[in-house]
């Protein structure tokens, strides 16, 4: 009885009220009654006390004054950093292409992309090196192959030819 479902109840009794039958009224006043005994077995637990609960005021809020936005206006142009008031630089700075490659050079170094790059320059090579080795075999045997054929056609006597044995006279 745990583990009652309210869906199906509800769904039986909207079929009932909708187009009532004998087998759907008493499917519904099943349900209802199992529903009744679940809520009556539920057990019963102390209410919470009820605290007279205090109302907090909140604050309102309201918008700065004109004289408020220029006072700020003011303490932030006239605020310093630790080290002094910031100031733009005279001096443009520019940046170091050498400094720039060598920099990036020693980060790839760190995080081991240089190694990651070369093997794999090398695994490419090496397939490269592999593919030309099984092309140059494939054409290796293509040769021998024709090279077969032509041996075998220039030992076989042309329609033309006639051997010594089939001549009608002897020499």
């Amino acid at each position: 009885m745990n583990n009652f479902n309210f869906s199906d109840c509800r769904k039986a009794v909207n079929q009932a009220s909708f187009r009532p039958t004998k087998s759907r009224k008493a499917l519904a006043l099943q349900l209802l009654s199992e529903a009744l005994d679940f809520v009556n077995n539920l057990e019963e637990v102390k209410e919470p006390s009820k605290k007279a609960k205090s109302k907090k005021r909140r604050r309102k809020t309201t918008k700065r004054t004109p004289s408020q936005k220029v006072a700020d206006r003011q303490e932030l142009a006239n605020k310093t950093n630790e080290v002094g008031p910031i100031k733009p630089s005279k001096k443009a700075k520019t940046a170091s292409v050498k400094e720039a490659a060598e920099s990036a050079k020693a980060v790839s170094v760190a995080t081991g992309a240089a190694a990651k790059a070369a093997k794999k320059a090398q695994l490419k090579a090496e397939a490269e090196t592999t593919d030309k080795v099984a092309s140059l075999e494939a054409k290796i045997e293509a040769l021998t192959a024709v090279l077969a054929v032509h041996m075998e056609s220039s030992t076989q006597p042309s329609a033309n030819e006639v051997s010594l044995e089939e001549l009608p006279f002897e020499l």
